[in-house]
């Protein structure tokens, strides 16, 4: 029933409007800053670099040029058809790839960058995805990270608790709510910079944001990387990370 629930989802508010008006409902915020802000997280990139959940597109006009290659993944096929009409004449040399932030077709330390905008509140659980992206970076390799975070206000924060179920409909399964800084703190990735904001122009249960980078360890131990994929490939039918 609710793979039903969610066919017939993706198939109307899904394709129609969550994909096809997505840049129309992010235009207003955009405006009043955060495409600048979008500026600012990806300024650091450089060498090779991957974006997750890349959604139509609007980081691309940020990225600076020490970015030698620039992969684009995104998981959702309607958002996936957006992207590729943004790409199709972009004048950098760009490869965008079918793919979620918990298993991607790379091999371990392949990216000096990992990029990602607003995804951890999206996908199904953050822990897998940064494992993941740990695995797939250089050692000393970044991740940069923009997300709309749970608010440090208890009175705001429990507005997104009551509004969550409704958000999760409406934004195409993102949860406002999520303590996505403590999730990061808690994971093998190292903070090097944290910057507490706001999106400007939102509605007060989605505004409070981060800006931040954070680095895979120099010193971290290969197997501890390779034990997150349990020793098999991301070939195999039944890998659930």
């Amino acid at each position: 029933m609710a793979n039903l629930l969610k066919k017939a989802y993706d198939a109307t508010w899904g394709k129609y409007v969550f994909a096809g008006m997505y840049d129309k409902f992010l235009a207003k915020v955009e405006g009043y800053g955060l495409s600048e802000k979008r500026a600012e997280f990806l300024k650091p990139a450089y060498g090779r670099t991957i974006e997750l959940g890349t959604g139509t597109g609007l980081n691309l006009p940020h990225y600076p040029d020490a970015v030698d290659e620039l992969i684009l993944t995104e998981p959702y096929p309607h958002m996936v058809a957006k992207l590729e009409e943004k790409t199709r004449n972009y004048p950098r040399r760009i490869q965008l790839v079918v793919a979620g932030a918990e298993r991607l077709p790379y091999p371990d330390g392949y990216f000096d960058t990992v990029a990602a905008a607003m995804i951890l509140c999206t996908v199904p659980d953050p822990q897998p995805a940064l494992r993941e992206i740990e695995r797939v970076l250089k050692p000393g390799g970044q991740y940069l990270f923009l997300e709309h975070v749970r608010n440090s206000d208890p009175k705001v924060a429990r507005k997104q608790d009551i509004i969550q179920k409704g958000w999760y409909w409406f934004g195409n399964e993102c949860h406002c709510n999520r303590p996505t800084v403590q999730t990061l703190q808690n994971s093998s990735l190292e903070i090097a910079d944290l910057q507490e904001t706001k999106m400007p122009g939102a509605w007060e249960f989605i505004e409070a944001m981060v800006i931040g980078r954070a680095v895979r360890p120099t010193t971290t131990n290969s197997l501890s990387v390779s034990a997150a994929t349990n020793g098999h490939t991301h070939a195999d039918a039944d890998c659930d990370c």
